[in-house]
């Protein structure tokens, strides 16, 4: 079986697609699945690498080869290679990734894809419409303004807007901007017009998004869908950092080494607040006509209520993600949940996905592999030793095992749930406290009943028919100690 995984595009989450596609590369080529890659410059040229070339450092080392070296595909040639594979795995994010485009373009030409379809994820896409679609359907949201690029009268709107709701913090962002770039804190309507300027004048986008500052604790939900067609919603993460000082969870929190923000997966929020988040993002997966799997977004606010923020028909699926992280909590390795939604992929498009073959003999020599220590750059060691590891994991010669040492000299056995911490927790010696969870047997109360509860999710929808009308939305208790 061949598929086909196109990655890159004009966006500026480039970066963040070639990490996708390499996790993509890396747990599910096998000698029966072939990956061949496609990769689209920042203009959409498209052009067909080798998997050796895949694991260039950045777009810019992409561009600089193949400005020199490549010859781009016309969008017939593109089809028509993409055609000789069997089924297409888009792994771009942001506009033309997540915006519907690529989707109309495999669409109109009866390429078969996994994923959402094009009109689904331009629904979800500009974060102001979506916002005003939820809201209409019966979701909390809170409220918002919108600048255009080319608007006569955005002083006026900006100060109507922070006057109306008495509003001391507010977030400007782009309209359909991802991974938090172009977002700014501000506290008053100068500051807002002077964002909503710089966000105009790098050409960021054409739209702009104003929003009060969320008070409270942030989360995202993964929400696959089942082999019926229903969405199940995995374990949300919690997101605990400090807001203060104009704080956000920016670019740089969350993809590069900090200290000022702690993830929680499960979160530490009360049952009945996950089961509601869970419930909801089910709730929009189907309300979106989403398909195999989505990310959302959102907050638990001081005075109880959840609201969505962001809906990524595309999740981000770098070595550590949010997308790894909530799937492994459920039992999932990186090459499960993958093949998982391919296989619902190709189940849709009446394609037969080959039987893995990944059986292992039982004299597989054993690979300890330690990583993380006292120094700074236990990170680096930490995302090169789980990296190794499950470059061994698809050996056929070794049985590796991974090991942290700890800051004071302690060295853990790591379970698979435990390998791959967000590298930007406070501390690598965080580990340390799931780790007791997981040795003590210490669960989470919500942890032992979400699988349970899933598959009763999914046999309750099975029953009944599909609801995409108002939904309810009663506030819940917010964490304690929330930002």
């Amino acid at each position: 079986m061949k598929i086909s995984l196109i990655c890159g595009g004009p966006s500026l989450e480039r970066g963040i697609s070639l990490n996708s596609a390499r996790s993509v590369l890396d747990h599910l080529s096998s000698e029966r699945i072939e990956i061949v890659p496609f990769y689209l410059d920042a203009k959409k040229n498209a052009y067909r690498i080798s998997a050796r070339e895949l694991y260039s450092n950045t777009p810019s080392d992409f561009d600089f080869k193949l400005e020199r070296a490549g010859k781009p595909l016309n969008d017939r040639q593109f089809a028509r290679e993409l055609k000789e594979t069997d089924i297409v795995f888009p792994a771009m994010h942001g506009p033309y990734g997540e915006d519907g485009g690529i989707q109309s373009f495999l669409e109109t030409r009866g390429i078969p894809f996994v994923g959402s379809g094009s009109r689904a994820c331009k629904a979800a896409f500009d974060k102001f419409d979506a916002n005003e679609r939820i809201r209409k359907e019966g979701f909390f949201t809170l409220p918002s303004a919108l600048l255009k690029i080319y608007g006569t009268d955005h002083r006026e709107i900006v100060q109507t807007f922070f006057d109306e709701r008495e509003i001391t913090r507010a977030v400007v962002k782009p309209a359909t901007g991802g991974s938090s770039i172009g977002v700014f804190s501000v506290s008053t309507p100068e500051a807002a017009l002077r964002a909503a300027r710089t966000l105009f004048g790098k050409r960021m986008d054409t739209r702009v998004v104003i929003e009060p500052f969320a008070e409270g604790a942030e989360f995202t939900c993964i929400v696959l869908q089942n082999r019926f067609g229903i969405p199940v919603a995995l374990p949300p993460t919690e997101m605990e950092m400090d807001y203060s000082e104009h704080q956000i969870f920016d670019f740089r929190k969350k993809y590069l080494p900090t200290r000022h923000v702690a993830y929680h997966c499960p979160p530490r929020f009360d049952d009945s607040a996950i089961e509601r988040i869970q419930a909801q993002a089910e709730q929009l997966f189907s309300l979106f006509d989403m398909r195999d799997f989505a990310r959302f977004d959102g907050w638990i606010l001081q005075n109880g209520n959840i609201w969505f923020c962001d809906f990524n028909t595309i999740s981000g699926m770098e070595q550590n993600s949010f997308f790894f992280q909530q799937a492994s909590r459920v039992g999932m390795t990186h090459h499960d949940v993958l093949r998982y939604i391919v296989a619902n992929a190709c189940k849709r498009h009446g394609i037969d996905l080959p039987a893995t073959d990944r059986k292992r003999s039982g004299n597989r020599k054993a690979v300890s592999v330690l990583f993380g220590g006292p120094t700074s750059e236990r990170q680096v060691s930490l995302m090169s030793g789980t990296n190794v590891w499950l470059k061994l994991r698809g050996s056929d010669r070794y049985e590796p095992h991974p090991y942290l040492l700890d800051i004071d000299g302690s060295v853990w056995k790591l379970p698979y749930a435990s390998a791959f911490p967000r590298k930007k927790t406070r501390k690598i010696s965080s580990i340390r406290s799931a780790l007791r969870w997981t040795s003590l047997s210490a669960v989470h109360p919500s942890y032992s009943t979400l699988c349970t509860a899933a598959r009763e999710r999914t046999e309750r929808c099975r029953r009944s028919s599909r609801n995409t009308a108002r939904f309810s939305t009663a506030p819940v208790k917010p964490p304690r100690g929330s930002a």
